[in-house]
């Protein structure tokens, strides 16, 4: 057994003295969209890369002048500006994903706790009034969500606190109401805080409901922005205080969607269909919808700016991710796809599908999306390249669960978590080796998180059809991790299954890899974190016990960086353990291992 230890970081989080300064794209990879002051549109904060991990950096536009705000060990997932422009927060977090909210003033200062009398907690969310007079945090705290208001730098009281995940969406132009998002097809969907009262406003199966934004706008009644999920699809809606629910059936759409306000009564729609977005703009009066000209390929966020420009982070197969500016009628230009890139259908299974110069059949990985509730999609995985560049096909899957299919995908599986996704990537495993794409003797699976549990699961329950898997951060115990894991994380279990292992054993039984571990015959990877918060690492290593006792070749790789390391180099090494374990399993032919090295070295 195989053991990396943590890396050693110093005090969590230190200040960047250096001072202002142009940054290049390649010399600090923008990582999301910049959060704009609402009343200075010539400062905003971002996220950026910075020595191989996501730091705050405030952005001075009119200048174009940045100043890296953080240096934090762990790096930062999510920083925002005040509407002012005055102070920049951010999320300081360690390992298990625990911390605090900080601020610091926009052209550097002391930095200090954003408001006090706030526990430490999982971040779930942040929000300001119109004016910044009144912020709100919500933090997971052990077993509840608790909500916070104050006034920026001063004591903060506890306004919410809930049971299990509830995370805060937004505020009312004037900090009267609160949004907080629960389960989507839950009875607390939807959680509104208004001055009289608590609202409730309920999904249920099939009939999801989803927060978005209020509208912006001080000067008219409070209106915040759904989605709505029902058969046909997913429609915009609105809420307000007298009126309730209001659905725009109209504005249907047939897979999933977000959207915001860009305008009294306009909103922006993003849509994300076969791996693929688009963007329009709705009249919610008058009805026009006029879609937004932007390169194909995938957007993964997107916001305007005060002047009506819309900043988004676009990416494609052959092109890393990348921050564009356009006008609504002037689309930015990108340029033409390169690379030896399709993609494939299996009946109604969409691939994406990679392959290495010269001809096959290839070795091939399929690299298994997590989620389950996202997708592969024409977006830059560097992992690609680097499979493919050492001589093996890969194959995308976006197996059943996958968003951008519509409801009906979504769901298509009743109880069989697990297993019914296991018999789209058969599918699609036949079909690239009907194509003369892949060796049928040389086929593994690689993931993370969810992906990594599909890839365990299919170990054991189709031995015969994979030669090996490279599981990082998996669930290897079903009830076992969902006993272990966040609040946040069992709900999606229990939306999963139908309810907790308590109420259904049989379900998560049939879906955990545990169950199936004596069928196990090909090699497994496993990569754990001590700190893992998602996927805890006892289940890991019970698993990977469970292997050793039946002598199957296995590998046990011990990292630091909790669940998703914040930084480059962690995911390079986790990529380079994974690219020489298929190397030796699946290329070039050589013998099994033998019977009794299931532990390569001892810790």
């Amino acid at each position: 057994m195989f053991i990396a230890g943590p890396r050693k970081t110093s005090k969590r989080t230190s200040v960047n003295t250096v001072g202002w300064a142009r940054l290049s794209h390649r010399s600090s990879p923008v990582i999301g969209v910049p959060a704009f002051a609402a009343h200075d549109s010539g400062r905003a904060a971002q996220i950026r890369e910075v020595d191989g991990r996501p730091q705050a950096v405030a952005w001075d536009v009119r200048s174009d002048r940045h100043r890296i705000v953080t240096a934090a060990p762990q790096g930062v997932d999510l920083c925002e500006i005040e509407p002012d422009g005055s102070h920049l927060w951010w999320f300081d977090a360690a390992e298990r994903g625990v911390g605090r909210w900080l601020r610091q003033p926009f052209g550097g200062g002391r930095t200090t706790p954003a408001m006090s009398d706030v526990p430490e907690g999982r971040m779930y969310g942040i929000a300001f009034d119109h004016t910044g007079a009144t912020s709100a945090v919500t933090i997971g705290n052990g077993e509840q969500s608790q909500c916070y208001l104050g006034v920026p730098g001063r004591q903060a009281r506890l306004a919410i606190a809930a049971t299990g995940f509830l995370g805060l969406v937004d505020m009312t132009p004037s900090g009267g109401t609160l949004a907080m998002a629960g389960r989507p097809d839950g009875p607390n969907a939807v959680c509104l805080r208004t001055p009289e009262a608590l609202v409730q406003l309920p999904g249920e199966r099939g009939r999801a409901l989803w927060p978005l934004e209020f509208q912006p706008n001080p000067d008219v009644e409070p209106e915040l922005l759904l989605a709505v999920e029902s058969a046909a699809g997913y429609t915009v809606a609105t809420w307000q205080p007298d009126t309730g629910v209001r659905r725009h059936d109209w504005l249907t759409f047939d897979t999933e969607i977000t959207a915001r306000w860009h305008g009294p009564r306009t909103v922006l729609v993003q849509q994300d269909r076969a791996g693929r977005s688009t963007v329009c703009t709705v009249d919610l009066d008058t009805r026009k919808i006029c879609p937004v000209p932007t390169p194909e390929g995938t957007i993964l966020d997107l916001t305007s700016s005060p002047d009506g420009r819309l900043h988004y982070l676009w990416s494609r197969t052959d092109l890393a991710p990348r921050l564009l500016v356009s006008d609504p009628d002037s689309p930015a230009t990108v340029p033409e796809p390169a690379g030896r890139q399709r993609e494939i259908w299996t009946g109604s299974i969409h691939s994406f599908l990679a392959t290495p110069t010269g001809a096959g059949p290839w070795p091939t990985v399929f690299l298994v999306h997590g989620g389950p509730a996202t997708h592969d999609r024409d977006c830059h995985d560097p992992r690609v390249r680097v499979f493919t560049e050492a001589g093996f096909a890969v194959v995308r899957t976006n197996y059943r669960g996958s968003t951008g299919y519509g409801p009906a995908w979504r769901r298509d599986f009743g109880h069989r978590v697990g297993l019914a996704q296991l018999d789209d990537l058969a599918a699609a495993r036949a079909h690239v080796i009907e194509l003369g794409v892949a060796d049928p003797d040389r086929i593994g699976l690689a993931g993370y998180s969810w992906g990594a549990y599909l890839a365990l699961l299919a170990m054991g329950v189709q031995p015969s059809e994979w030669a090996v898997a490279m599981a990082a951060f998996p669930v290897a115990d079903y009830p076992a991790a969902h006993q272990g894991t966040t609040p946040a994380l069992r709900e999606v279990d229990e939306e999963l299954f139908g309810g907790t292992p308590e109420e259904f054993p049989e379900r998560y039984r049939a879906a955990s890899p545990m169950t199936y571990v004596n069928q196990v015959r090909g090699s497994v990877l496993l990569v754990s974190s001590p700190t893992d918060e998602k996927c805890p690492a006892e289940q890991v290593e019970r698993y990977a016990t469970a292997l050793r006792r039946r002598r199957v070749p296995h590998e046990l790789v011990w990292v630091g960086g909790g669940h998703h390391s914040r930084d480059s180099a962690d995911h390079a090494s986790v990529m380079a353990t994974m690219l020489r374990f298929a190397t030796e399993v699946l290329t070039p032919r050589v013998p099994s291992l033998p019977e009794d090295s299931g532990d390569r070295s001892s810790p």
